[in-house]
């Protein structure tokens, strides 16, 4: 290997050493090819839950108290440990700390073990009140994370509603456009006929131009819109959407207030929330007695364990006993060679075949402090007070599922009136522009009479866009206030 690389060159040699060191850690990854999507309502609220940084991040947190959870679950059952073990030590000229009871270490040692052990703590208060604190936290993280899903389902509808709403705002732009261009066409047919003036024709110009400049600002803010739901969702910002022609019309819950405020208590993740983290209060308040209560541990192990350096020096002197037994032997039969001398008994050779081992205990402990100087009265008193805090906060939230339940319902038929109210208000407004406009032809009303009344028509439809939006997000807010299982069937209005 040392005559190939002086063969190769230095700076040959330089580059395979330098693509062979591992990648810096700090170096930018790059990103992920993600392709751009076509969202409806549902699947972008899908797609948001998902996708959605905030909510990772809370199912992050999820899987790490699970781990915790786990591993304290896992102290309630037998540990089963598999070990093999060399041991080797040398030494020379070492007393040691037995030397003062004449024990001198060997100076060769070696030991093999191999075995597998066992440890059950068959009672100890601590593990698994631990364990069940830990499980109502795992619960507390999961009815928070849905709780985040419900509001982000709320914030991609209300985002993808107010989309299609932008999108409508660009017709009513459009149609403005087209009423101030007739206006503007009727204004100089009328100039050339000498009806109005001049002044009435540059009024209707500067009218054109803002109506064309409002069209610009709302495709702007109809792109800017899409844009911003595609980053909401976690989706590339070139994405697209499926929007409907227009916003919904779903219809309001028919049943009674209180049997939705019953079906919301039931399901609603606030309260389950709250109610698991009243429970951990109460595990802590128990776990602060834990040191009184006895702890009893099974250990238990079964293996091999054999030590050669003994076994070596148990044969060495088995071989000198022997052969100090035989040269004896010899001796006498030489000195007496009539006499009747029996052979030696050679000792066996040292057994190779060592027996397997196992052992079993029980440990039992029991202890009391006699004093603590207020550390444990201390202690309860802290936990006494998170528990009430904890009952405080449960029944909190029995009263704001309630409560907002209850308002929910009133928006929803506050926005519902409204929204009769803005249709009714579109209506006429429109009508009033279309006969402002056939006056205006006939020399009936002014310029600006026309255009005040088609500012009007113009703010009457945004305000009927507006108002649909508020209905349908209203809705959609009633439907999440009673606690859906899946958060994205609260923004399906296909069904309504």
């Amino acid at each position: 290997m040392i005559r190939c690389a002086e063969a190769i060159a230095p700076g040959v040699v330089l580059a395979l050493l330098l693509a062979a060191l591992p990648a810096n850690a700090n170096a930018p990854h790059p990103e992920p090819m993600r392709t751009p999507g076509r969202f409806t309502a549902v699947s972008a609220v899908r797609y948001a839950l998902a996708h959605a940084p905030a909510l990772l991040a809370q199912r992050a947190t999820i899987a790490n108290l699970d781990a915790t959870f786990t591993k304290a679950r896992a102290a309630e059952y037998p540990s089963i440990l598999g070990q093999l073990q060399n041991q080797i030590q040398k030494q020379s000229n070492l007393n040691g700390s037995f030397a003062q009871f004449g024990v001198q270490p060997v100076s060769n040692f070696s030991q093999n073990t191999a075995q597998i052990t066992s440890t059950y703590n068959l009672y100890n208060g601590a593990q698994q009140l631990t364990a069940q604190q830990a499980k109502r936290m795992v619960e507390q993280a999961k009815f928070d994370l849905r709780r985040q899903e419900e509001q982000t389902a709320v914030d991609v509808s209300n985002g993808f509603y107010s989309l299609v709403a932008k999108r409508e705002v660009i017709f009513v732009a459009e149609n403005d456009l087209k009423y101030q261009q007739a206006l503007l066409d009727s204004a100089r047919a009328s100039q050339r006929v000498g009806r109005v003036a001049g002044v009435d024709v540059l009024r209707a110009e500067v009218s054109v131009g803002k109506s064309e400049s409002n069209l610009l600002q709302a495709q702007t803010d109809e792109q800017n819109a899409r844009e911003t739901l595609a980053v909401q969702i976690g989706a590339p910002a070139e994405s697209a959407f499926d929007l409907p022609a227009q916003v919904p019309h779903p219809a309001l819950p028919q049943n009674p207030t209180d049997s939705l405020v019953v079906l919301a208590k039931v399901a609603r993740p606030e309260i389950a929330s709250a109610r698991a983290n009243f429970d951990a209060a109460l595990l802590g308040d128990a776990l602060v007695d834990t040191d009184l209560r006895p702890t009893v541990q099974l250990q238990a192990a079964f293996g091999s364990q054999v030590s050669p350096t003994l076994d070596v020096d148990e044969q060495q002197e088995i071989d000198e006993s022997n052969a100090s037994a035989i040269a004896e032997y010899n001796l006498l039969k030489g000195l007496f060679p009539s006499g009747n001398i029996p052979p030696p008994v050679l000792l066996p050779p040292v057994s190779r075949n060592k027996p397997g081992f196992w052992e079993f205990g029980i440990i039992s402990n029991f202890q009391a402090p006699i004093l603590d100087y207020g550390q444990r009265a201390a202690s309860h008193h802290a936990t006494k007070a998170q528990i009430d805090a904890a009952a405080a906060s449960l029944y909190s939230a029995y009263d704001t599922v309630e409560a907002d339940v209850r308002a929910s319902v009133r928006n929803g038929e506050l926005t519902q009136q409204q929204l009769a109210l803005a249709v009714q208000s579109a209506q006429l407004a429109t009508e009033s522009a279309r006969i402002a406009q056939l006056q205006y032809r006939s020399g009936v009303i002014s310029f600006t009479d026309a255009d005040q009344t088609e500012q009007t028509a113009v703010q009457s439809a945004n305000d009927l866009v507006s108002a649909r939006v508020s209905y349908v997000v209203a809705v959609i807010k009633l439907r999440m206030a009673l606690g859906p299982p899946d958060p994205a069937t609260a923004a399906d209005l296909s069904t309504l």
